[in-house]
């Protein structure tokens, strides 16, 4: 019986149906438009279906943001099969237990991790099928070796002669990882509601027509992957994908493929600036966005006279899908920079409120109380694989427990004060890393900075930044500056610690993990 529901299968044929003209979905070896990939999408399922991949199996992708990678995932999409990108740079031994959870039919992986591909085949006898395909990132000598099928290049031999089974809006399309800070990386699931409504609501966020086009370098494995691509084929718009963040890179696509929108997150941002732009033609972008973590007013004003003045930030998860829940700062709320710490209101239908930490989702504190922030919408996953018991944790109702500290101030304005496991206690008191960072981070010499609590004989724990600089300054220039702020005596760092870069995870936000585990090695001397 034929249903109304719109599923992510659907998007792709309206795309290939009503969007067939020029170049649409680009990497550095191939350019497809929307009826090539359709076509390579749907001999990739036929050769999924030959592996033994039927509706509701999943499909593991160990693959770089690139062409092939879309044929992959929305190979699997096509036959109801559910694919799930892994984390590339995790350990032998992470990867190996995810896969163990996923419990996949076939793996995909990306020549350039052929033997790690190898190694997981050895450890998990239950994967009984193994895909290569080729990327820019692929060595040469990996495109066409081994005996695994390679994509694109063994495509020809297969074709779809059958109707795939009926999809539905509640099925599960995607499996997207955590980002795995503590633990094995959670396996979010998302159904093809959930997916379709992120997709609409990018769209609508970037206001994206057939015309436009964006860069994604992004890890697949990072739900802003899917924040990027989805809307752009959902408008029938053009993605350029590169394998990897390359300041160098990201120019020369943006300037080449004349892209309208450029997606960041404040990280990149500062070194793209770093980099220098003048040497690009970048007056084909017409909106710049950043979400994942803090910007600063220097950075923000940069890109408001070198790159666009219609700036948006955006606050979501792997759980909150993004587009369609979270919240959203518009450029006309960026305008005023005294709300540079606010990741703005909600996005389209979705819905945030501010709760007493360890409570339900009816103890809703006034504006101005700090509290939990938690996150509805239709874009909000459906729960987690493998985890049904950590799923009740954190989803209530319609409401996902975000585990990140919020305030809502009198304007309605949502800002976030951290994460509540990042809380530093420091002789019983408890401080937020955020309103240091904030403080250091308006020194004009540094371009970066994480705060962190390491362990203390006298106080538990001590507050120590860590800093990355733009121009030379000492630890008692900074010491004195902070001083000279409205940041609490107790909440200012005692120590300082200059670095070349801060450790990033793979989404890209700095890893306090990694942060406290350096820095706890040292001997914790008493505070005075």
């Amino acid at each position: 019986m034929a249903t109304r529901d719109v599923t992510a299968r659907d998007m792709l044929h309206r795309a290939a149906d009503w969007f067939p003209q020029g170049e649409r979905v680009v990497d550095g070896l191939f350019r497809y438009s929307y009826p090539q990939l359709r076509e390579q999408v749907q001999r990739c399922a036929a050769l999924y279906h030959t592996l033994g991949v039927r509706k509701g199996d999943r499909v593991a992708l160990m693959t770089v943001a690139s062409v092939q990678h879309v044929v992959a995932l929305f190979g699997a999409i096509e036959i109801g099969a559910i694919p799930a990108a892994l984390h590339v740079r995790e350990s032998l031994g992470t990867l190996s237990a995810v896969v163990g959870q996923l419990s996949p039919r076939v793996l995909v992986y990306d020549g350039a991790f052929a033997a790690m591909a190898d190694r997981l085949r050895q450890a998990n006898p239950l994967v009984t099928g193994f895909v290569r395909v080729v990327s820019p990132a692929t060595p040469p000598e990996q495109r066409e070796s081994g005996d695994d099928p390679v994509l694109p290049r063994d495509l020809a031999d297969h074709r779809l002669d059958f109707e795939p089974m009926e999809l539905h809006e509640h099925d599960i399309a995607i499996i997207a990882l955590s980002s795995g800070t503590t633990g094995l990386p959670k396996g979010v699931m998302h159904s093809n509601r959930s997916l379709m409504e992120s997709a609409r609501g990018g769209s609508y966020l970037w206001r994206m027509m057939p015309a436009d086009a964006m860069c994604n370098m992004l890890s697949t494995a990072f739900i802003g992957w899917y924040n990027v691509t989805l809307p752009v084929i959902n408008a029938g718009a053009k993605v350029v994908f590169l394998p990897q963040w390359d300041p160098a890179q990201f120019l020369d696509a943006v300037q080449d493929e004349r892209c309208t929108h450029a997606f960041l997150a404040p990280t990149m941002w500062r070194m793209l600036l770093r980099h220098g732009l003048e040497s690009h033609d970048l007056s084909s972008i017409t909106s710049a966005g950043f979400a994942g973590e803090p910007m600063d007013t220097a950075t923000l004003r940069e890109i408001k006279q070198r790159v666009s003045r219609n700036i948006f930030n955006i606050y979501g998860s792997t759980e909150s899908g993004s587009c369609s829940a979270g919240t959203v700062m518009f450029p006309h709320d960026l305008e005023d920079e005294a709300r540079i710490e606010s990741v703005g209101r909600p996005m389209l239908n979705g819905d945030v409120r501010v709760i007493r930490p360890g409570g339900s989702a009816d103890d809703v504190l006034p504006p101005g109380e700090e509290g939990e922030v938690l996150v509805r919408g239709p874009s909000v996953a459906v729960g987690f694989w493998y985890r049904p018991d950590l799923a009740r944790k954190v989803f209530e109702g319609p409401w996902w427990h975000s585990g990140d500290m919020g305030v809502i101030d009198a304007d309605r304005y949502l800002y976030l004060r951290g994460r509540i496991d990042d809380m530093i206690i420091s002789g019983g008191i408890n401080i937020l890393p955020s309103a240091v960072e904030d403080a250091v981070m308006r020194h004009p010499a540094v371009s970066e900075a994480a705060v962190i609590g390491v362990p203390d004989a006298r106080w538990g724990q001590r507050v120590v930044a860590c800093v990355v600089t733009r121009a030379p300054v000492t630890t008692e220039a900074l010491d004195a500056f902070v001083h000279e702020t409205d940041l609490a005596p107790y909440a200012r760092p005692r120590e300082y610690r200059f670095m070349d870069e801060l450790p990033k995870g793979n989404t890209g936000k700095v890893s306090r993990k990694t942060l406290r585990a350096h820095l706890a090695q040292d001997a914790p001397p008493a505070a005075g």
